[in-house]
């Protein structure tokens, strides 16, 4: 009889972890329902003071602490087939999830931690004791989730997995959208700067946050990196 004074965890706890997590980052799209939200300018992401604004940081914590959670499972059990390739997405998952949460706990207006727009205008105005810890975890998180779905759809290939075209035009997506996010902050910045026009963030910011979505639950849905070649057995993750 198992020792009730132990957690055991396996590999359906890390897929649960991360499709939780996505569903936590794509709350946002409630918003259009809501009265003055959903467009580029308005609505929850725009509004830190909005109650759907403070309902969703504290949405995108659990998903930064599910996002870990989910990273750690997965390099406990997942696949060992592609180990270099699924090891560097699980790993950039972690410092995701785990830049993420920082960002989200350090004082500012930003709603959603991962917007470096947002950052950058705040820092430039010095809105809210932003500091620039929060620009440089912001980023962080950006590069993190770039390499973290790009690795995964090396891995899907590697693997011979059916699926890895669609993991593959995620990570395009995704790549597109952090650039466009990156070169906005720079804009905002600058303008916030006195050194040019300004830019609203809106459309990026959801742009982005779709596309972690889409990793996240990918990652989540998929069984080939969570399958092992040996025998399974549970994590014993107790102290």
């Amino acid at each position: 009889m198992p020792n009730s004074g132990q957690l055991h965890w396996d590999s359906r706890d890390g897929r649960v972890a991360a499709v939780a997590a996505a569903v936590a980052y794509s709350l946002w799209t409630l918003e259009v329902v809501l009265p003055g939200g959903g467009t580029a300018a308005q609505g929850a992401l725009a509004d830190p003071d909005a109650a759907f604004g403070r309902f969703l940081d504290s949405a995108h914590r659990v998903a930064a602490i599910l996002v870990v959670v989910a990273a750690a499972l997965g390099l406990a059990m997942g696949a060992r087939e592609t180990v270099p390739w699924l090891t560097v997405s699980w790993w950039s998952m972690a410092v995701f999830g785990a830049a993420s949460l920082v960002a989200a706990v350090l004082p500012g207006r930003c709603v959603v931690a991962t917007d470096a727009a947002c950052a950058a205008e705040s820092l430039a105005e010095g809105a809210g004791g932003t500091t620039a810890a929060q620009g440089v975890f912001a980023l962080v998180a950006i590069l993190a989730a770039l390499v973290g779905v790009a690795m995964l759809a090396v891995d899907r290939y590697r693997a011979g997995d059916r699926a890895w075209p669609l993991v593959a035009v995620v990570a395009v997506l995704q790549a597109v959208a952090a650039v466009a996010v990156l070169v906005l902050a720079f804009r905002v910045y600058a303008a916030a700067a006195g050194d040019g026009p300004g830019a609203a963030p809106g459309l990026l910011e959801r742009a982005h946050l779709v596309t972690v979505a889409l990793w996240l639950l990918a990652a989540g849905l998929l069984r080939g990196p969570w399958r092992h070649t040996g025998p399974a057995r549970p994590a014993d993750l107790s102290p």
